[in-house]
């Protein structure tokens, strides 16, 4: 699947691992280890090996891999 969203392309063949296409040009990947509860919007369960999530800090790659979870 996939979707535009803030004007990132966002695609995910499983619902766990997501490739971002930035508005920047750059691919990151996104992944989703879950929650305890099931709630994707759960930040902290995600990753993003962009240069803000190496640090451990929410990105729009992140919020946009979880907007198009909530979408689906």
């Amino acid at each position: 699947m996939e979707q535009t969203i803030d004007g990132m392309t966002v695609t995910s063949e499983d619902g766990h691992t997501f490739t971002v296409l930035s508005t920047s040009g750059n691919v990151y990947t996104v992944t989703y280890r879950g929650s305890g509860d099931g709630d994707p919007e759960h930040v902290a369960l995600w990753g993003c090996n962009c240069p803000a999530g190496q640090h451990g800090r929410e990105c729009k790659h992140v919020r946009a891999a979880a907007r198009f979870c909530s979408e689906q």
